[in-house]
């Protein structure tokens, strides 16, 4: 908990308890958010577009488990 903000658990334990914290070894300059599209439609008849909602598209991040000793 006073180490990372990103935990699960394995088990029922949680990767605290032992002695693990999640990494990302990946760019540093990778966004955190999914990529999205806006879905519009335009009319020769009126002005500007009428906007029907977004699509997010998928996006993942890898952690890897790290730890300096385990008990």
């Amino acid at each position: 908990m006073y180490r990372s903000f990103i935990s699960f658990t394995y088990g029922g334990k949680k990767i605290e308890d032992f002695n693990l914290i999640a990494t990302y070894n990946g760019p540093v300059d990778r966004s955190g958010y999914a990529t999205f599209d806006d879905i519009t439609s335009s009319y020769d008849t009126l002005e500007g577009q009428y906007y029907w909602g977004t699509h997010y598209r998928i996006n993942s991040l890898n952690f890897t488990l790290s730890t300096d000793g385990i008990d």
